[in-house]
């Protein structure tokens, strides 16, 4: 059984539960694009679809492949800046491979990124990009397994990247970078190399 086939969501309405956003499983068939994919857990995720933004996005063996266009990004339409995203990354602990996830996205080329970076220091490098353009907001050097829950969590100003349940570092945006950020809403994966799979995709609020 391939890890798509764990996945289980419980949308629970007690007062301080976090409700689901997003999320796919990434169940389906080798080689299709997820370019308006539909979300494959219905009941938790209705009307959330896949826009691809940069590169190609394509399912493998019930997980989500980018091309090695470099900073490929694909993102549902979850609908609001402070949110959490998960998602299990694997095959990226080796030569030299990136990967990771994006929030705040405003539908073209204005988010925030959470970036692992395979290297002789492994690293997460959290980034800004403004129509494209890149800042480096901060670094941290976590280790990295050969399957990875990687969480990129947006609260206002502050935002907090989670590794394998353990916090990395945490980044307070500055007037200038939220302004810039703006009413982006949407979340989803950020790629570059093809040997790198995303499974278990979940966004949450709070």
């Amino acid at each position: 059984m391939t890890s798509s086939g764990l996945l289980s969501i419980s949308q629970a309405t007690t007062t301080g539960s976090r409700s689901i956003l997003g999320c796919d499983d990434f169940t389906g068939t080798n080689n299709a694009s997820m370019s308006g994919r539909a979300a494959t857990v219905p009941a938790a995720c209705a009307s959330r679809t896949w826009v691809v933004h940069v590169g190609t996005w394509t399912i493998q063996a019930n997980t989500a492949a980018s091309t090695n266009t470099a900073d490929s990004v694909a993102t549902e339409n979850t609908a609001t800046a402070n949110c959490t995203v998960t998602a299990v990354i694997t095959n990226l602990n080796s030569g030299g491979r990136s990967g990771g996830l994006v929030l705040s996205h405003n539908g073209t080329s204005t988010y925030v990124a959470a970036v692992m970076i395979d290297a002789p220091t492994d690293r997460i490098e959290l980034r800004l990009y403004a129509a494209g353009v890149s800042t480096l907001l901060a670094t941290y050097n976590p280790t990295f397994a050969t399957t990875n829950t990687l969480q990129l969590s947006r609260n206002a100003a502050v935002v907090t990247t989670t590794l394998n349940g353990t916090t990395a570092g945490t980044f307070t945006l500055n007037s200038t970078q939220i302004a810039t950020l703006g009413a982006g809403a949407r979340a989803g994966l950020f790629g570059g190399n093809n040997a790198v799979r995303y499974d278990d995709f979940v966004v949450t609020a709070p």
